[in-house]
This record gives structure tokens, sequence and C-alpha cells, in this order.
């Protein structure tokens, strides 16, 4: 699994996000890029302990289930809810959101896997081993992906649809249903 960790794929993070501007349109979901960008950095700080996470009684009832799924797919499921700490909805500049998710993704390497917090994540609870940066990877994929900036083999764009169409919601026929 790739990691924020590793050189090569911090790299890779980096120029994903160089691929995104205040214009791109989201694939699905409410955020803009900036908000996009905040949250993440709301995330990444919460992994390194930087921002304390406060468990949401959803993740007590329902978060040690959310977390095997979520380790075991290889992307994020789409519309996930957002815990509460991490909901950005009001204006964020892009330029200032981009480069502070860049300084972040720096700072990784530095700190390194063993600067990840050991208290509970708020949604999923304890995690273990490389379970943190099992997560962090995704979730960063999940988000670059929802602004068409990496693999979207999934994703097929039909110039009638007013929007980009999953490949699930094609027929066999390859018109959409």
């Amino acid at each position: 699994m790739k990691s924020i960790f590793n050189p090569a794929n911090n790299a890779e993070l980096i120029d994903r996000i160089n691929k995104i501007n205040a214009d791109t349109p989201p694939l699905w979901g409410k955020m803009n890029a900036a908000q996009m960008m905040a949250h993440m950095q709301v995330c990444i700080n919460m992994a390194f302990g930087n921002i304390p996470a406060t468990r949401c009684w959803i993740g007590r009832l329902a978060g040690s289930f959310g977390k095997r799924r979520q380790l075991k797919v290889t992307e994020l499921d789409r519309h996930i809810p957002t815990f509460k700490q991490a909901e950005i909805t009001d204006y964020r500049d892009f330029e200032t959101e981009k480069n502070g998710l860049i300084a972040l993704t720096q700072s990784a390497l530095k700190k390194g896997a063993q600067a990840l917090v050991k208290y509970p994540h708020p949604y999923f609870g304890k995690f273990y081993g490389d379970e943190w940066s099992q997560l962090n990877w995704k979730h960063f994929d999940h988000h670059l992906r929802q602004f068409g900036s990496g693999p979207i083999a999934k994703i097929l764009v039909d110039a009638s649809l007013p929007y980009p169409a999953t490949a699930n919601s094609y027929s066999s026929s390859g018109k959409s249903g």
C-alpha cells in the first residue's frame, strides 16, 4: 500500500494536489477545492495530534465495523459522512489552503509514521500498526480523485450528462440508464 511517508508516494500526492485549481469542480460531494484542501489539513493535523480528536457517538456505535471495511477496500466510498470537526462549509482561500496542504504533506516525510497519534480516531476508534497510514493514503486518494486528480478509471464522461457518471450507471448497451 502506498504511504504519505514514502518519498515517491509523497511526491505523487503533491503532484496530484498541484493539478487541482480553484475552479476544478468536484465529481461528487459538496465541497469545493479549497474546502477539500482545508478538510484534508484538519484530518492530517488530527492524525499527527495537532488538533485534539473527539469521539462521536456514531463512531462509538459503529466505528470498528466502519474501520474494518475502510481498511479492506482499495478506494473509500463516496458520500461517507464527515465528522463535525472536519466539516468545512465556510469560504476558504484556495492558494492558502493548497499551500498549507502541500506543506503538511511534505512535513509527513520529516515526522515519519512514528509521529502519528495513539489516541482514537473520531469515528474509527483506536488504530494499530500502520492503519493510520493506510487511512491517510486512502483519504488523500479519495479527495484527489473527487477533483479528477489521479486514477479515475472508474469514471466515464458522457457529454450528454451534466456531470461525470460512474461506470455503474451505464447499462450493457453503453447508454446511461
